[in-house]
């Protein structure tokens, strides 16, 4: 998917990130000094909604790295450089963007998937379980590898469970 260059590149960057849209808040760019940083995450944190960031090329690093600290290692699109020559898409996980620091010029648009329910993952069924991973943005066969992990059990059972099932 490549966005159609506009005026708003929350919106593209929403649309090619792959996470579920909707609801959606745009929150725009977090506070520039680290503890104002920390305190706006810890609020997001808990959002259930996906929500999309700006961030800057000097501070992209030092977020990413606070957000694996206060969300744990969540879904995420980066969109760098939107419209533009240098445009680019990364989707996965925060721990895996940070890798390539080498990629970290531009202007970004970050999209971030909504907070997980607290419920526990053995009160829910397998179907419910992957099919909340799959809102997220997550394929099925991520989603089913990540609620085999949880529950300790081969990726093999969950998904004959899953697709056995009526969704």
């Amino acid at each position: 998917v490549v966005p159609v260059s506009g005026a708003n590149a929350c919106l593209n960057a929403l649309v090619v990130s792959g996470i579920c849209p909707q609801p959606f808040l745009f929150y725009g760019f977090l506070d520039h000094q680290d503890k104002k940083k920390k305190k706006e995450l810890e609020v997001l944190k808990k959002y259930k909604e996906t929500f999309v960031l700006y961030e800057a090329p000097h501070r992209i690093l030092k977020t990413l790295n606070l957000m694996l600290e206060i969300f744990g290692d969540r879904y995420i699109s980066i969109s760098k450089e939107i419209s533009k020559l240098h445009e680019s898409v990364y989707v996965g996980t925060i721990s895996d963007a940070l890798k390539d620091e080498s990629e970290f010029k531009g202007e970004f648009v970050i999209v971030v998937s909504p907070a997980e329910d607290e419920d526990n993952v053995e009160d829910i069924s397998v179907v419910e379980a992957v099919n909340r991973y799959i809102r997220t943005g997550l394929t099925s066969m991520e989603s089913i590898k990540k609620v085999a992990k949880e529950r300790k059990v081969p990726k093999n059972e969950i998904y004959k469970e899953y697709h056995g099932s009526d969704k």
